[in-house]
């Protein structure tokens, strides 16, 4: 069944200025933005919308509200892919800063970070909320601090 949609259908002015943009150049996903709104000011509804262009109905439920709430803008915008990034580049830093010095120096009772050592540190002094062994790998390998070559073995 299809969800009620309660989203503002394009305007004339907006339905000739999306004709013309689909006679120019474009990405897949932006003529795919641009038809859903041509569909749905025709009256079909996201469930038929998304059967006519062979994409899932969150999809085009997506496309949509991003016009709803951007209006023409949202056909511009960059086609976001994969989750948000979930560090930034201070975190960053100071996660291959900590792993450039000794446990020692910051007065640990070790002489070498392990990735688990390094990741309990982090969350310990609040320097992260949360970071997987592995994403934490990734990160410092990024940095030169692991080679991939170690990992191996």
């Amino acid at each position: 069944m299809a969800r009620p949609l309660h989203l503002r259908k394009p305007q004339a002015a907006e339905l000739r200025r999306l004709h013309q943009f689909l006679e120019g150049p474009l990405q897949p996903w932006q003529r795919r933005r641009a038809e859903t709104l041509l569909l749905y000011a025709a009256g079909l509804d996201g469930q038929a919308i998304a059967s006519l262009l062979d994409v899932h109905r969150n999809t085009i439920y997506a496309d949509l509200q991003a016009f709803h709430q951007h209006g023409f803008a949202s056909l511009q915008g960059p086609r976001s892919i994969g989750a948000p990034a979930g560090l930034t580049q201070v975190q960053i830093a100071t996660i291959c800063r900590l792993a450039d010095q000794s446990p020692t120096a910051l007065g640990l009772p070790y002489g070498r970070w392990s990735l688990a050592k390094l990741r309990a540190y982090l969350l310990k002094q609040r320097i992260l909320q949360a970071i997987s062994r592995e994403h934490l790998r990734r990160v410092l390998e990024k940095g030169g601090f692991i080679s991939a070559a170690s990992d191996a073995s």
